[in-house]
């Protein structure tokens, strides 16, 4: 039985796909099955060892050499899953292996799922972009995610990528109706840091860039998504050209590394 599934964005994908690991047998399955304390005890069990495999996965460990942690687990093969947009792809992934699982956790936790500062969809842009951008080059890694200090409003900033004059901000454009209030919130937290930047630089010149992740106008959303996202990117536009900053859109990590690279 396929209780867990590991994920990770192909090389030659244009759907953004956090890398992690997932149990896909909902509590309720289980509790049918085993009874209600051995299957709750069950669940507890599959997110503890989704969760220490998601650690390596973040760590960078391809899930190819990714191996069982417990006794009773068995690593299956690798299989490549299709789909037009990331609900349809995690469908796909949880039917190919598995009668009894159930991809809606995973379609939950990846449009829902935040770090402090980015949505899942800007987090995995940006790891990308680092590893497209910065290699093996420890020092321009160092300019990804970089702290800076405001000592006249005694506050810290982190920039997305700061180098010499310029300060980009990276954001995404939303996918579905339920990610576009975190988005919005995204874009919003990243202007506001950038604004607070540069008024506590005083008479250093520094350059703004916000960078907008538009994949989703590329794949295959529906018309009221599409609208939603155009909307979004309109009202960045707005707010860029209003605060004075420089806007760029990229349709995928790579095409914004190349971006990226002119300010080096």
């Amino acid at each position: 039985m396929v209780a867990l599934v590991c994920l990770e964005p192909h090389e030659s994908s244009s759907q953004v796909v956090t890398s992690g690991t997932y149990a896909i047998l909902p509590p309720e399955r289980l509790r049918a099955m085993l009874g209600r304390q051995r299957g709750n005890a069950s669940y507890n069990v599959l997110r503890e060892v989704a969760g220490y495999m998601s650690e390596r996965q973040m760590a960078g460990m391809p899930i190819s050499d990714l191996d069982a942690p417990f006794k009773g687990f068995v690593i299956g093969p690798p299989a490549m899953a299709r789909g037009y947009n990331v609900e349809q792809l995690l469908n796909a992934a949880v039917r190919t292996v598995s009668a009894f699982g159930s991809a809606d956790d995973l379609v939950e936790e990846e449009e829902t799922l935040e770090t402090p500062r980015n949505t899942v969809r800007t987090a995995e842009f940006l790891r990308t972009l680092k590893r497209c951008v910065a290699g093996e080059d420890k020092d321009i890694a160092a300019r990804f995610e970089k702290k800076l200090s405001v000592p006249a409003q005694h506050l810290d900033v982190t920039v997305d990528y700061a180098y010499k004059q310029w300060m980009l901000q990276v954001t995404s454009l939303p996918a579905t109706h339920r990610q576009a209030m975190h988005a919005q919130r995204e874009a919003q937290s990243k202007l506001y840091e950038i604004d607070k930047l540069r008024r506590g630089m005083d008479g250093n010149d520094i350059e703004p860039i916000l960078l907008v992740n538009e994949d989703v106008l590329s794949s295959s959303l529906n018309e009221a998504a599409k609208a939603q996202a155009t909307l979004m990117l309109e009202r960045m536009r707005q707010l860029s050209q209003a605060d004075g900053l420089q806007l760029l859109t990229a349709a995928n990590a790579y095409e914004a590394a190349t971006l990226v690279a002119a300010f080096s």
